[in-house]
């Protein structure tokens, strides 16, 4: 039976939601279900972090999903979003995310009108304006003040196998604004399903802050 669990838990883990930074999508108390296989099998985190793939599968991570991985500083797992794939453009500004999708103006404007996403142009074409705000519960606050970081980013085109992610609460999110685009190998688990638990009003209305 325990070794039944062990393999089991090599695919498939449950994680409690302990921070605020993906607000309010998921938040203290809530629960994630990850699995190990529709983005590759990686080494599993057993009480130790080995970065790399046993299987890989890159295709198997999206725009907008939930992943779990390791902190390029820490020896820990982040759960965040994927907000830009490989080859994709991104920048920040005044809280404002800007994405062009593969560097591609003219994929991107088709891509805005199909899904009603609100643009931006500049000298390098289409961008898709808050793309995420539409889809999910993307949460700012105008009373947090923090680092730079929150509020601008460069124009930066995401490296092959590298991931960019960011947290829903953009305004209280350690990712990758300040650490980097996440390499593929570093990526361990995709969350499959949440499990909300229930929460008073009272805590739902408390918007945190730094």
């Amino acid at each position: 039976m325990l070794l039944a669990l062990v393999l089991a838990s090599a695919f498939v883990r449950v994680y409690r939601v302990t921070d605020i930074s993906m607000n309010y999508t998921l938040v203290d108390g809530d629960w994630v279900v990850v699995e190990n296989i529709s983005a590759g099998f990686h080494v599993p985190s057993w009480f130790f972090y080995v970065d790399a793939h046993l299987y890989g599968r890159e295709e198997g991570i999206r725009r907008g999903d939930l992943l779990a991985f390791r902190h390029p500083l820490e020896r820990r797992l982040y759960l965040k979003r994927c907000v830009a794939l490989p080859g994709d453009k991104i920048f920040q500004r005044e809280k404002n995310l800007y994405l062009q999708i593969g560097s591609d103006s003219e994929k991107t404007c088709r891509y805005a009108e199909k899904f009603g996403i609100g643009t931006y142009f500049d000298e390098e074409g289409c961008w898709l304006k808050n793309p995420y705000a539409k889809f999910y519960a993307v949460t700012h606050s105008e009373s947090v003040v923090g680092p730079r970081e929150l509020v601008t980013y460069p124009k930066t085109v995401i490296p092959p196998h590298s991931y960019f992610f960011m947290g829903d609460f953009r305004d209280n999110s350690t990712d990758s604004r300040f650490f980097g685009p996440v390499g593929y190998d570093m990526i361990y688990y995709k969350v499959w399903f949440t499990i909300k638990k229930a929460h008073d009003m009272e805590y739902l209305g408390a918007l945190p802050t730094l």
